[in-house]
């Protein structure tokens, strides 16, 4: 209806996944490199996981592009089955034929044997991918693990990439599955669209369908990120109910008021109609979020600088009790907020929980400077009690801060995997690309690093000159506003 009037020979915002509107933001980008390090690993699981409409079918089909032409795929996009089901599935997805009279999982699964051992004969490599994995039964899943059973003395026959929800992630730490976790080599949970990300996003489908000029005012743009908090596909219902909205008063351009009515008509109720009718008992709610909130810190601000193992960082490790706690403000809900993290319940403690999102959270006491080099927003601990929430490199510290710190990084990756060649890799090529001296040492390389970086020269890994390497080394995550430029 609004294409001629605009100027365009497409409809710009569907939500149907065409190839030729393929956006890939730094975060799917970052997605499909962990998922691609996964796939040259030596495990048979890769994990990827988001909320609706966040793009995971986006970065699985980019993958699925790059993979060599020896590649052979199967694909489950239903995976309300059975055992039995699922290995007849993957028998019709490879090709292979089996008699269905007195079908038995024993005779499938020696098949599929048989098919995975031809292929790796022939060199192919062999690759599952399943949508919507939230959905498997456990017993589907322990049958998927015995598949991957297989393998060389170098490698896996068969990899597995689970594609779901972040319920999969609760699934996936049931105790009968806790071998199967122990295979994952890679996993990546997709964090929406940031703000900047989103212009490029509007601007980038709005020239493929055939705009010659800017649509969407800026201000517009900003306020479809704040009403659809950065989700691909809500924000392409709005953005084209918008353009909808600008039509019918014959604009030339889609204002914020043009956002707004459609999220009216969308939501049956606007963002600022809500927060107009905020009164006593909302502010009595928030209120106590807030105190709630302000139980989450002070019992983390402990030394987690020592290794994981030889030359790996450890992250924060919680208190005794189990809990964190912080008698302050909201700092804690500003950082988590920077990263676009849902609201912390805590059900559990605090750094367990971001591992969830591979991210890890790092406390120490440093020098503001040294702090600033890392490149991370952060928290400083102040003598008083309370906390200051940093996200610019233009913010100096309170006089009471006590030089204590915590922030959350993006954790490299395979991490959580123990001697995976998957993040030993990435280590090489960070360190390496940093000294220019591939023959030199890890020490060396690691004390090369931290000069570069301007933090404690030590030799070790510790946690915050691997935050500072996955700070350079990876587009996900906030960043100080000025640090790097």
């Amino acid at each position: 209806m609004y294409l001629n009037h605009f100027g365009l020979h497409t409809v710009p915002f569907s939500i149907a996944p065409d190839p030729q509107f393929l956006y890939m933001s730094e975060r799917h980008q970052e997605a499909l490199a962990h998922l691609s390090y996964g796939l040259q690993g030596s495990g048979g699981f890769i994990l990827l996981t988001g909320e609706v409409g966040t793009g995971k079918t986006t970065v699985s089909r980019a993958l699925l592009t790059q993979l060599p032409e020896t590649t052979r795929t199967a694909f489950i996009l239903n995976p309300m089955l059975n055992e039995q089901e699922l290995l007849a599935t993957l028998c019709d997805e490879f090709g292979i034929r089996y008699a269905k009279r007195n079908l038995t999982n024993k005779k499938l699964t020696d098949k599929l044997s048989q098919f995975l051992l031809d292929a790796h004969e022939a060199g192919e490599q062999c690759v599952v991918l399943i949508d919507e994995a939230q959905h498997l039964q456990p017993q589907v899943l322990e049958q998927l693990r015995l598949l991957t059973n297989l393998e060389t003395n170098q490698e896996k026959l068969l990899r597995v990439i689970l594609i779901g929800q972040p319920e999969l992630q609760d699934l996936l730490r049931r105790r009968e599955l806790r071998q199967l976790a122990q295979r994952i080599t890679a996993r990546y949970h997709l964090l929406p669209l940031q703000a900047s990300d989103t212009e490029r996003y509007v601007h980038y489908r709005l020239q493929v369908a055939g705009a010659t000029q800017g649509i969407f005012t800026a201000a517009a743009i900003k306020r479809i990120h704040q009403v659809r908090e950065g989700i691909p596909r809500r924000l392409n219902l709005l953005a084209d109910r918008a353009l909808l909205a600008a039509y019918n008063d014959s604009a030339q351009v889609v204002s914020v008021k043009h956002v707004n009515d459609a999220a009216q008509e969308l939501d049956g109720d606007s963002q600022q109609q809500k927060s107009a009718r905020v009164g006593l008992p909302m502010l009595a709610a928030l209120l106590v979020i807030a105190i709630l909130t302000g139980i989450i810190l002070a019992s983390i601000w402990q030394n987690s600088e020592s290794p994981r193992a030889s030359m790996e960082a450890s992250t924060v490790q919680e208190s005794s009790a189990g809990k964190a706690e912080v008698n302050s403000n909201n700092a804690l809900g500003q950082l988590l907020r920077n990263w676009q993290l849902p609201a912390y319940s805590q059900q559990q403690p605090l750094c367990p929980w971001l591992e969830s999102f591979d991210l890890g959270c790092l406390q120490g006491q440093l020098r503001f400077d040294q702090l600033v080099q890392i490149g991370y927003p952060m928290l400083l601990e102040l003598s008083d009690g309370g906390y200051q929430f940093i996200s610019s490199t233009e913010q100096t510290p309170a006089a009471e801060w006590n030089g204590r710190y915590l922030l959350i990084w993006q954790l490299p990756p395979d991490y959580k995997s123990a001697d995976s060649d998957v993040y030993q890799t990435w280590l090489e090529r960070q360190l390496v690309g940093i000294a220019q001296q591939p023959e030199s040492d890890l020490v060396s390389l690691v004390r090369n690093a931290q000069l570069e970086f301007g933090l404690p020269v030590t030799g070790q890994l510790d946690g915050t000159t691997l935050a500072a390497l996955t700070a350079r080394g990876f587009a996900n995550g906030p960043r100080l506003q000025g640090w790097g430029g």
